[in-house]
């Protein structure tokens, strides 16, 4: 008897593991990966940035890695 339950126990956990369908999760913004890349607008961007005297480099220890930041 206690054969046949754990033999019900050890194909309950199987198919728990490998069967039935699972939902997959929805596809976060940044997985876009079909969005062409507006070149000129970024090229702008960095020339903004780049003649911004007030920009800081990522590395500094400043916690805000926000607009502005190199």
């Amino acid at each position: 008897m206690g054969t046949i339950i754990a033999a019900v126990a050890i194909a309950a956990v199987l198919l728990w593991l490998f069967g039935g369908s699972r939902k997959r999760a929805a596809p976060a913004p940044e997985d876009d990966v079909t969005t062409a890349i507006d070149r000129e607008e970024l090229e702008a961007a960095e020339r903004e940035l780049a003649e911004d005297a007030e920009a800081r480099d990522a590395d500094d220890e400043e916690e805000d890695w926000g607009p502005g930041t190199r």
